[in-house]
């Protein structure tokens, strides 16, 4: 049988969970039954005499690498690309890996027109793309589906915008199984498994689906739509019953915006030019040990008056916080009766509020003294002020007039 000469080929579609749509499924089916049944399709040749481009992929306005997911998508790609036009899960995460590698390259926008793919490999790239994003922005641009797997792989990234004739959607898995034990007997084939393991030989081609593999089967499609639901939830900033209510069905552009499945509808043009905008280097300053990140200008530098700015609200920062720390040192309840080296604490260290509390607290209180007793004859002394020092350094005694009328008040009370 010629099926046996591509394994590989026949395990990509049948009896393995697909997120694709199910018309293109029906398209791969036609295209690898003529292959596998002596059709005879011939992979297209590249051309071995055109120029090759310095990157695998454009630059296009200011530093953002335009990498195209087109067609069916599979984990990894070989001759049956050319054919089919598939994409390979690898591929695309090769053409990423090389854009976060690129110092021309600011962000990524993925255009996107797939129906969606395979299983295999997908949640590995959606992994990677969401840890790529915190390097550089990673966007989509659904031109014009992205349905399925392909939507995944767009949840993954920043936004997603589309043109208004645009789809995207068909959140759900399907698996087929192919039953060709009726041809087989019509071309007078008997197939007998031998086998180990009850489930070893299930699902097999050469005989019908029965109920406990339709079951397996559907458990483990029921799994996989779980976790696509959650990934895309989580990716949109959705509620999963929302994911959940579409019934993987395909959203036109209007939908998708409205019910937060994309961010917007805009050309490919505006999209870059978004991008590029959004994409602005910005630099660190170091201000007394904390980053103040300021927007720097088109050449990427920081201006004086940026720099005098971040100067002067570090500045301020500082002052408050040192504020607040030596009202918190004086504040202390240990400080009661500990007045003076509290403020020593608060006005000559660095000592945080904490740390100065212990310390208080293990200080001796000073000890309280009582008031010196004042007599009714002392407050009229002390009334008649300090003796007077003349130029001449002699001393000037009150006047005789003054001491009469303290003693006369004093006799009087």
């Amino acid at each position: 049988m010629q099926s046996l000469k591509y394994p590989q080929l026949f395990g990509q579609l049948y009896n393995t969970p697909l997120m694709l749509l199910p018309d293109k499924a029906d398209e791969l089916h036609s295209v690898m039954s003529a292959v596998l049944f002596g059709g005879g399709i011939r992979a297209a040749q590249g051309d071995d005499n055109s120029p090759r481009q310095q990157r695998p992929y454009r630059i296009v306005g200011n530093g953002v690498a335009l990498i195209p997911v087109m067609g069916p998508m599979v984990q990894r790609g070989g001759w049956i690309d050319a054919m089919c036009g598939i994409a390979s899960y690898d591929r695309v995460a090769s053409l990423v890996a090389a854009a976060m590698a690129d110092g021309d390259v600011r962000a990524v926008l993925l255009e996107v027109d797939s129906p969606g793919g395979s299983v295999a490999g997908l949640f590995t790239l959606v992994d990677r793309l969401q840890a790529w994003g915190e390097q550089k922005p990673i966007w989509t641009y659904a031109n014009e589906a992205a349905f399925s797997a392909a939507y995944a792989v767009a949840s993954a990234t920043e936004k997603i915008y589309l043109p208004s004739t645009a789809m995207v959607g068909s959140i759900g898995v399907i698996a087929m199984h192919v039953d060709q034990s009726k041809r087989d007997l019509a071309q007078g084939y008997s197939y007998t498994p031998i086998f180990a393991g009850a489930k070893k030989a299930a699902g097999n081609s050469h005989a019908p689906l029965d109920d406990a593999t339709r079951a397996d089967m559907q458990r483990e499609i029921d799994r996989l739509y779980g976790k696509f639901a959650d990934h895309v939830a989580a990716g949109r900033r959705l509620d999963r019953q929302a994911v959940a209510a579409t019934e993987a069905g395909l959203l036109n552009a209007d939908d998708a915006v409205a019910g937060g499945f994309a961010d917007g509808i805009a050309s490919i043009e505006d999209v870059i030019q978004m991008l590029s905008e959004a994409a602005q280097p910005r630099t660190s300053i170091l201000m007394k040990g904390k980053p103040v990140t300021q927007q720097a200008n088109t050449d990427g530098v920081i201006t004086q008056a940026v720099l005098d700015a971040a100067t002067a609200k570090a500045g301020a920062d500082a002052r408050a916080t040192e504020r607040t720390r030596i009202a918190a040192i004086l504040d202390l309840p240990q400080a009661a009766g500990r007045e003076a080296l509290a403020r020593k604490l608060a006005l000559t260290t660095d000592m945080d509020a904490a740390t100065a509390g212990s310390l208080l607290e293990a200080a001796p209180a000073a000890a309280k003294q009582a008031p010196a007793a004042v007599t009714p004859f002392e407050q009229h002394m002390d009334a008649l002020g300090n003796p007077e020092v003349g130029a001449s350094g002699e001393r000037k005694e009150a006047s005789a007039a003054d001491i009469g009328a303290s003693i006369a008040a004093l006799i009087n009370e």
